[in-house]
């Protein structure tokens, strides 16, 4: 049976290889995009080092700058450049596992995806991971990733210890047991700092979860919110413009046989909110009806697997995202003001709204440094324009105090990020530091920055 159609969219030392096929040193010279395709093609070399030595030697001589990528699953200008975009995809074995501390230092360029069975396999487990696992350890983190749970922190804040070249082209290493008065400043750091080779996660034992998904009035998920998060180790849940209806999803450890899972066709479902507006754009209280009668007829679900197979699913439908982090007594706030904008004046727009909670941590850039924060996520189909969300919706998740996600559409400046993060300028020092002329840095990060 297909899982609904309607809105699934929503202790000893080894060394293991995570992927096994062979890896070229240097790709196409052109054509980078993002995931989305919303970055133009950019015109740098497409690097793949082997090794250190070979980082090294790139970061050294290349002129026009350095940036990392990973999967390429964000928005900002993070990656374009003159110079190298470099590709991690050599950094991706499994080392050290110690099953007692529950850690691991693990490639920065292995996939999510890629190592949560490996981990399962030495009993081990990511303590949380976002809706998607398709990007890179390194990717993930440098722009504090997340996915949602009250007591459950970003994945950059389960970061014990990093091993990087810095911009001067030095091998730096950031632990316990060195230099460890600059792992907040580490944990989140934009690929500025150094690019990353290794990084030393925190892990949890290997478990079971029970999920469930279900559709109710949005007006009562909002009533119920604070105990839903309250009573479960995920909740989050996803609002269907124009119709009221809000789409549950709940994760809880369990020790219950695992089930079968339908397969996924959260791409079907997502198309099919895009044929109600192309049909009923201008009908509101049609295409609100039709969608009530969908949802009224869509099956719950209810499975036990593992909770790397559960918590993340694939996004078939390519978007374009922006997510801001709120403190958690403005956030719903925040939704509704955004909801009731997009219902009058937009009705082009039919992709879910998504709302997840996560827990602080001490991070010097993370959007959740100093408390939690509740994130609110809106998307646009790939193809339609999106200016709006940097000039009707962004001022809305501002005016509430919010702070962008890192890999997200957003036009914050380096005054507004100075203003948001108390640390900022602290950080900016250390970038300095560790990368006097600049070598990691490009345009976008260059203004970011204060660079000439």
């Amino acid at each position: 049976m297909k899982r609904r159609t309607l809105l699934a969219a929503m202790g000893a030392s080894v060394i293991t290889p995570v992927q096994t096929k062979d890896i070229p040193d240097q790709a196409a010279a052109t054509g980078w995009q993002n995931w989305s395709h919303s970055i133009a093609p950019q015109e740098a070399d497409i690097v793949v080092p082997r090794d250190v030595a070979t980082l090294k030697k790139l970061i050294g001589e290349t002129a026009g700058g350095v940036r990392p990528v990973g999967s390429g699953h964000s928005w900002t200008g993070l990656v374009p450049c003159d110079g190298a975009i470099v590709k991690l995809d050599h950094f991706n074995a499994v080392r050290a596992v110690d099953t007692q501390a529950q850690t691991a230092w693990l490639g920065a360029g292995a996939r999510l995806k890629d190592l949560s069975p490996v981990l399962a396999e030495h009993g081990l487990a990511f303590r949380n991971l976002g809706d998607i696992d398709v990007q890179s350890l390194a990717g993930a983190t440098s722009t504090a990733t997340h996915g949602t749970g009250r007591e459950l922190p970003c994945l950059a804040a389960e970061i014990r210890g990093l091993r990087m070249v810095t911009g001067a082209g030095e091998e730096v290493e950031i632990s316990a047991t060195q230099n460890a008065d600059m792992l907040p400043a580490a944990q989140v750091a934009l690929g500025v700092l150094g690019i990353c080779t290794e990084i030393q996660m925190k892990l949890v034992a290997r478990h079971k979860l029970h999920r469930r998904v279900w559709f109710a009035p949005y007006d009562k998920v909002l009533s119920d919110s604070e105990k839903l998060w309250r009573d479960n180790r995920n909740f989050e849940f996803f609002y269907l413009p124009f119709s009221g209806q809000a789409m549950c999803i709940t994760h809880n450890i369990t020790e219950a046989e695992t089930t079968p899972r339908a397969s996924d066709e959260g791409g079907e479902g997502v198309m099919q909110l895009k044929a109600l507006r192309d049909w009923l754009g201008w009908f509101p209280y049609l295409r609100k009806k039709l969608l009530s009668a969908a949802i009224a007829d869509a099956p719950e679900e209810d499975v036990v697997g593992e909770s790397w197979q559960l918590l993340s699913s694939p996004r078939n439908v390519h978007f374009n995202e922006m997510e801001f982090h709120l403190p958690p007594d403005r956030a719903l706030e925040a939704l509704e003001a955004v909801r009731t904008h997009i219902e009058r004046y937009r009705r082009d727009v039919f992709f879910p709204f998504e709302c997840r909670m996560t827990a602080g941590d001490k991070a010097w850039l993370s959007p959740f440094n100093a408390g939690p924060r509740i994130s609110v996520a809106v998307h646009t189909h790939a193809p339609d324009e999106y200016e709006f969300l940097f000039t009707e919706i962004e001022p809305i998740f501002r005016s509430y105090g919010g702070r962008p996600h890192w890999g997200k559409l957003n036009r914050f400046t380096g005054d507004d990020m100075r203003a948001a993060y108390p640390k900022f300028d602290d950080f900016a020092k250390l970038r300095a530091e560790f990368d006097p002329e600049g070598r990691l840095l490009n345009p976008y990060l260059r203004s970011l920055f204060g660079v000439a």
